[in-house]
């Protein structure tokens, strides 16, 4: 399986000063084998009715926004790592209706290449030879306006300049409009099509709370799952696109209760695992959401959070 790593921000503020970049390497070597740790643990949700994105998964270090002041920066005691992977809702009539869009537009791509080699064929020779005509009224008029540049006759350039025209060609342009609109029409149906595909993305993250995760979608308690706290957030239906987007976020946390990440002065960072939090993040619509969240949990039932659970240090 391909993989993907990606080092953001906070790699690069690490780097910027001597006191940070000591302790880089063993930071980005703690990175890499927590990454590969937690990868093992992204859900196949393949069972419950899901497709995998083509891109298998991420993994980076997740953004740390804080005011550097060299040596005396403060930072997250315990650094934030997240794999993460999208899977999409099987759906089978918009599979079929995205494909049929993919096969209309490779068809047109063809038509649109014959009507434009057929139109070079009966109209390029005298489309070359009234563009030619026109760069020959267009030439003169051009060196005009260089000269009373250089003399300062800047009223007179006006009235050269607006003799200036672009080269059209009516035959020509009809054409491309008429493909042009061809194309934008096709475009716009895959997007839509597009806009109604649901997805849900599973998220995995050392060393953060649900709260410190998405502080601004503030997820409610709800329970717990797999005997841990549970944690969702409705965020209520909006528009993508031409449709109605329903986003609802589930969280499953480790570690103990009331866990805090202390600030601490950026040579002090120390590299262990102190709690995970597990995301899972659902694009979906008002009449499919109830049924793709209960989808969605179910992969998230099947996790092995004892597994996950060892990984986290006293």
């Amino acid at each position: 399986m391909p993989r993907q790593i990606a080092v953001l921000a906070l790699g690069a503020l690490l780097i910027a000063d001597p006191v940070a970049s000591q302790d880089d390497d063993a930071l980005h070597r703690w990175g890499k084998t927590t990454g590969d740790a937690l990868v093992r643990f992204l859900p196949n949700a393949a069972p419950w009715g899901f497709s995998p994105d083509p891109y298998p998964f991420f993994s980076a270090f997740a953004n740390e926004t804080y005011q550097w002041k060299g040596a005396d920066s403060l930072v997250r005691k315990y650094p934030s790592y997240e794999v993460h992977q999208t899977w999409w809702f099987d759906d089978a009539q918009l599979s079929w209706e995205m494909a049929d869009a993919t096969k209309a537009t490779e068809a047109f791509q063809q038509e649109a290449a014959t009507a434009l080699a057929e139109f070079e064929r009966l109209h390029g020779a005298e489309m070359k030879a009234s563009e030619k005509a026109h760069q020959a009224e267009m030439v003169p008029l051009s060196k005009q306006a260089e000269t009373l540049i250089q003399q300062g006759k800047y009223e007179e350039v006006g009235r050269v300049m607006e003799k200036i025209t672009p080269f059209h060609y009516a035959p020509y342009e009809s054409l491309t409009a008429s493909l042009n609109k061809k194309q934008q029409e096709l475009a716009d149906r895959e997007r839509n099509l597009s806009n109604r595909r649901r997805k849900v993305t599973f998220r995995v993250y050392t060393n953060r709370t649900p709260l410190t995760t998405a502080p601004k979608f503030a997820p409610k308690p709800t329970g717990t799952l797999a005997g841990h706290p549970f944690y969702r957030q409705d965020e209520g239906n909006m528009k993508a696109g031409d449709w109605d987007a329903s986003p609802v976020d589930l969280a499953v946390f480790l570690g103990p209760p009331g866990y805090q990440n202390p600030p601490v002065k950026i040579g002090h960072r120390e590299l262990a695992v102190k709690c995970i939090v597990v995301w899972a993040l659902i694009e979906s619509h008002p009449d499919t959401i109830k049924a793709d969240e209960a989808s969605a949990r179910k992969v998230l039932e099947s996790m092995d959070y004892n597994g996950l659970s060892k990984l986290i240090e006293p």
